[in-house]
């Protein structure tokens, strides 16, 4: 899209991070112990991260050097809880600081609960299939909520619900690297739902008794990507259909509307009503899907689009494809009329030549989708550091900020000082 055009003054632009990617140091983790097994790309640890923990106060500068008004991150419950049910008042304190240097520098913190990782102890308790899964991070949540409430009103309670069962329990990235484990990934699918509609309703109630009603806002963060059949094949239709419903569609009714869907569950154990003040969503791409005979593939393999050129794909071989991100959100609001934000997006691009327009363009299908008045609030750029890309490792270069692991210096890319200037003026020429 090569014409100007501006974004609403109340419109919100920032970036986005999770604590495991970028922050280094912690011992307590499963993705620390998952490193130690050799899980990670190149044999890296999420051990080094950015050493954001250690240089959070130059780091707030530098978003507050990128006009970022909002900044999406998350808390780490192993440092928080660093064994079971043994409270850490230094990282309180920690997270304390870095929500009050954001306050001060006039940009509001979106707090994440549970961003892919957990405590160590979790873990070897099963994880999310331990019996008292739900109960263990509802107790986190009120923790935090409690100790953070007076300078975080905005919470998303889990992140990628649907890329975490998939890539923990089928696809087997994440610990604990379960591969094909479809009756884990329901179950674990429907304690996520739980937690969310159960963590919903504690926080406000929280907030509401601390004397911040009116201010709380609580959602979660969805990964939605656009999946379409290659081809007319009913096979590839088929695939597309189920892969769907069970990727995006179960998760959506239960975080949402607290309905459980076949085969995850039935009925509203939470009770009907909206469970959330705002729907994130985290968009990158889409995925066509080639019939399969393989009943196991749900009949259909989803891959990237054989005629995309090299110049709309990612360093990770994902297609570029920034109308999907009007469709994905067209499909939120179609349904729900509820305010979205991008809680994520954005593009691994180590030479630094595709970023600016990605963003460029992601931004102009938002103003589209503003005036077609589907109430699009927020976008939160990902990442605003280089970080661990799960089980990637330290490749991917996502960040508006480059970061020279060697010395752990950081150098705002060019791309990020053209996005500031966005975030500054609201305005694409």
């Amino acid at each position: 899209m090569s014409k100007s055009f501006e974004l609403p003054k109340d419109f919100l632009l920032g970036s986005a991070t999770a604590a495991t990617q970028i922050e280094g140091g912690d011992i307590n983790n499963n993705w620390y112990h998952w490193s130690l097994a050799g899980k990670v790309g190149n044999g890296e640890s999420s051990f080094t991260g950015a050493d954001h923990y250690a240089r959070y106060v130059e780091d707030v500068k530098l978003l507050s050097k990128l006009n970022q008004e909002c900044y999406r991150m998350s808390i780490e419950w192993s440092r928080i809880e660093p064994s079971e049910g043994e409270w850490s008042m230094e990282a309180v304190a920690h997270y304390r600081d870095e929500f009050r240097l954001l306050l001060e520098a006039g940009i509001q913190p979106l707090v994440t609960l549970h961003h892919f990782s957990c405590p160590e102890w979790f873990q070897k308790k099963g994880g999310w299939l331990g019996k008292d899964a739900v109960k263990e991070f509802l107790s986190f949540v009120e923790f935090s909520v409690k100790q953070f409430g007076d300078l975080v009103s905005e919470w998303c309670t889990i992140n990628e619900p649907n890329v975490f069962a998939n890539d923990s329990y089928v696809d087997g990235k994440y610990p604990p690297g379960s591969h094909g484990d479809i009756p884990a990934y329901l179950k674990v699918t429907r304690r996520l739902i739980l937690s969310h509609l159960k963590s919903y309703k504690l926080i406000h109630k929280i907030r509401t008794e601390s004397g911040f009603a009116g201010q709380t806002k609580v959602g979660f963060a969805h990964h939605l990507a656009v999946f379409a059949p290659l081809t007319s094949h009913p096979l590839a239709r088929l695939g597309c259909f189920l892969s769907d419903y069970l990727f995006h569609e179960i998760q959506t009714k239960g975080f949402v509307e607290g309905k459980l869907s076949f085969p995850v569950g039935f009925g509203y154990p939470e009770g009907k009503g909206v469970f959330c003040d705002f729907i994130g969503i985290n968009y990158y791409s889409r995925h066509l899907f080639k019939a399969s005979y393989n009943p196991g593939n749900l009949f259909a393999v989803p891959m990237v689009d054989p005629n995309c050129p090299d110049s709309r794909k990612n360093d990770l071989g994902w297609e570029i494809y920034p109308e999907g991100l009007s469709k994905v959100c067209h499909r939120i609001w179609d349904e729900y009329k509820l305010p979205i934000y991008i809680t994520e997006n954005g593009i691994p691009d180590e030479k630094d030549e595709k970023r600016e327009k990605y963003i460029v363009d992601h931004l102009a299908e938002i103003r589209r989708l503003i005036d077609e008045g589907v109430s699009v609030e927020r976008y939160y750029y990902w990442s605003f550091l280089d970080n661990l890309e799960w089980n990637d490792g330290y490749g991917p270069k996502f960040g508006l900020v480059e970061v020279d692991y060697k010395n752990m210096s950081r150098k705002i890319r060019k791309s990020g000082m053209r996005y500031a200037e966005i975030c500054k003026t609201k305005r694409v020429s």
